[in-house]
């Protein structure tokens, strides 16, 4: 299983994609097999983004559709028809004549594409399951998944009741018996910010760390005349 899912995730980045390593478009092997390992698997430990507009349908035009938005139409068309998910293979896929020297690679890729968009399409049907949640200034809060800059919070399960953007002084507690009551992380300009819940940074949804003495005495206690935490 790991060969075949290492075969699937390497001819994805190496013979399909058509953007390079320095495109933002770009994902890795590493992401590649993630992407597997979370929606083919279905590992819910596992945290990675979703697929981008971009890359939903580039995977979708590799299937024949013009698009993720036409990819999504006929396959709803077809669960109405027959009451199955059901994901469509046209019959002939005009290629590279690499694609046509390697057939089982290409259906080992197909495969990789067509799993990861049933989920896309699993995930816009199931819209209405209230898991969405969309960052208001200094907390999240529950939203129609439809909505512009929203995330799923089924992948990153984040307490939405606890977790808020806090402002942090001298005064702030951060520890209580020893564990961390502070996260921290970087926004998109790279701005030092703090919450109280683990979680991921509203901006660039990375995972937020938990605080530390020397992130403390980094950034908290600047002057020289500061009591750090440490003295």
């Amino acid at each position: 299983m790991k060969k075949n899912k290492n075969a699937q995730a390497t001819f994805w980045v190496e013979e399909l994609q058509e953007v390079t390593p320095t495109d933002k478009n770009y994902i890795s092997v590493r992401k590649a097999t993630r992407l597997y390992n979370k929606y083919i698997e279905e590992r819910e430990q596992v945290i990675v983004k979703e697929p981008n507009k971009y890359l939903l349908d580039f995977m979708s035009q590799y299937l024949g559709y013009n698009g993720f938005e036409e990819y999504l139409t006929k396959q709803e068309s077809t669960n109405e028809n027959t009451g199955k998910k059901k994901t469509i293979i046209p019959k002939k896929i005009e290629k590279k004549s690499f694609l046509k020297r390697n057939k089982k690679m290409v259906v080992i890729g197909l495969g990789f594409i067509s799993f990861l968009l049933l989920f896309s399409l699993v995930k816009n049907t199931a819209n209405k399951s209230e898991t969405c949640i969309i960052w208001k200034e200094t907390h999240f809060e529950k939203s129609n998944c439809t909505l512009n800059k929203t995330i799923d919070n089924s992948l990153y399960k984040i307490d939405i009741e606890n977790f808020k953007k806090v402002k942090v002084t001298k005064e702030t507690p951060f520890f209580k018996n020893g564990k961390p009551q502070i996260w921290y992380g970087k926004s998109s300009k790279r701005k030092m910010e703090y919450f109280t819940q683990r979680g991921v940074h509203p901006e660039t949804l990375k995972e937020l760390d938990p605080i530390t003495e020397y992130i403390i005495n980094k950034y908290v206690f600047t002057e020289k005349t500061d009591k750090t935490i440490l003295n």
